[in-house]
């Protein structure tokens, strides 16, 4: 998978995410991110929890 980092105006930010959400979900993964806003630990750890959970759910 390729990685693609956009920054978009913040009134076209909900048809954005909309069209991205109409795509199959098995071909792409939105990550969200304020760019003002850090990630907390507990986010970042749960974050991480949650994607180790989807790959171990794959490879099984």
């Amino acid at each position: 998978m390729k990685a693609l980092n956009i920054q978009v105006d913040d009134s076209l930010y909900p048809a954005l995410l909309e069209i991205l959400k109409n795509l199959p979900a098995s071909k792409i993964q939105i990550q969200e991110q304020c760019p003002d806003k850090e990630l907390s630990f507990e986010q970042a750890m749960d974050y991480t929890l949650d994607k180790n959970k989807e790959l171990y759910k794959r490879l099984s």
